[in-house]
């Protein structure tokens, strides 16, 4: 698989970015509810209550709900707007089996790291996101090598978690020792989103542990 380091001119969230410019914003999670796309982020830089507001204004938000509390940062679900989610690229994620890695917002823009199955892959999202004015600056390009750093360099921090957790708690016994939201639970974050962490980790270790390059 292919590791791109990006840099996109995103609106998602801008207008609190600019309010509140000494905020960065690490993402979490994205899943599609029924109101539309959630996104889970941890927000530092500034008081809470300065950036909830700044979020409560900003166009791409239509809902929000602080989850927890830390001594330097804030964790925030956020349902997007129809603006916002016109602004986000989870969508094209999820057709091109894409797989964030890491991302992160500043009122500079949004950076980060994404997994593409391939090249092919990488030139159709350049393309949606060309066709919806959404530019793409492509930083660095480099091919994952899974099977000579250990097939769990593969995995993000948070699929490793849950599917570590799954085991333990006996998701994948037969008979099942325990439910989705059983290990949703123990992490403490939605069924939905140990949903996608399972099916994307375990997709990661077939590819780089039972196929050929």
């Amino acid at each position: 698989m292919l590791i791109a380091e990006f840099r996109i001119n995103s609106p998602l969230f801008r207008a609190a970015l600019e309010r509140t410019p000494g905020v960065t914003i690490s993402v979490e999670e994205h899943y599609v509810a029924p109101e539309g796309i959630r996104m889970l982020l941890w927000a530092a830089g500034a008081s809470g209550e300065q950036f909830r507001t700044a979020l409560e204004a900003d166009p791409t938000v239509a809902d929000l709900k602080r989850l927890a509390e830390a001594p330097s940062r804030t964790m925030y679900r956020i349902t997007t707007s129809d603006e916002g989610e016109a602004s986000t690229t989870y969508r094209e994620w999820f057709d091109l089996d894409i797989i964030p890695v890491d991302i992160t917002a500043t009122v500079e823009g949004w950076t980060g790291r994404l997994r593409f199955p391939n090249r092919e892959a990488l030139a159709q999202y350049r393309a949606a996101l060309r066709n919806r004015g959404l530019k793409f600056h492509l930083q660095s390009l480099y091919r994952e090598t899974g099977h000579a750093n250990g097939t769990t360099a593969s995995l993000t921090p948070n699929q490793r978690e849950a599917l570590i957790t799954a085991y333990e708690s006996g998701y994948f016994d037969v008979p099942r020792g325990a439910s989705q939201p059983d290990v949703a639970a123990q992490l403490d974050i939605a069924s939905q989103s140990v949903s996608e962490r399972l099916r994307r980790g375990t997709k990661t270790l077939v590819e780089t542990t039972l196929l050929d390059e």
